[in-house]
């Protein structure tokens, strides 16, 4: 298991990058070199389930996921399928003048085979950060092409 921090800044205000990162269903627009399909399979309250079709790192996975999405600033997501199930990322969104910090707290869990793989964590770790980068990114462009009111 390894645990590591990723942070980046926005200049989209907190509201703005809140909800493009937790509106679960419309993710694969945003992201659509990572991700293929989202699909919620159960909903209640702040709490989504859902089946996502995903690439990383050159590999095609069907994963099932946990998001807990507590407004206005946190969104958790538990992995619970796949070759990284266990893994849990907390996400934070710090409003601020200019823009948004967002800080990602990471417990990267390896599962099966994988498992026997430990020096793959830091490899791992490098591409979230560069998917990261690639997010605030990509969420900046698709808000400038897309109007968002509060809920």
């Amino acid at each position: 298991m390894k645990f590591f921090k990723l942070e980046n800044y926005t200049i989209l205000s907190q509201e703005e990058i809140f909800h493009i990162s937790t509106d679960v269903e419309n993710f694969h627009h945003v992201m659509p070199n990572y991700f293929k399909s989202l699909d919620v399979v159960e909903q209640n309250d702040n709490v989504k389930i859902v089946i996502e079709k995903i690439k990383f790192l050159g590999v095609h996975l069907k994963i099932k996921t946990k998001h807990i999405i507590t407004k206005p600033n946190i969104h958790k997501v538990e992995i619970l399928s796949g070759p990284i199930k266990g893994t849990v990322f907390v996400e934070s969104y710090i409003g601020l003048k200019t823009g948004t910090m967002i800080s990602i707290d990471v417990e990267l869990r390896f599962s099966g085979v994988v498992k026997l793989f430990s020096f793959f964590e830091s490899y791992v770790a490098k591409k979230m950060n560069s998917t990261m980068n690639d997010f605030v990114k990509s969420a900046e462009k698709f808000n400038s092409s897309h109007i968002y009111t509060n809920d």
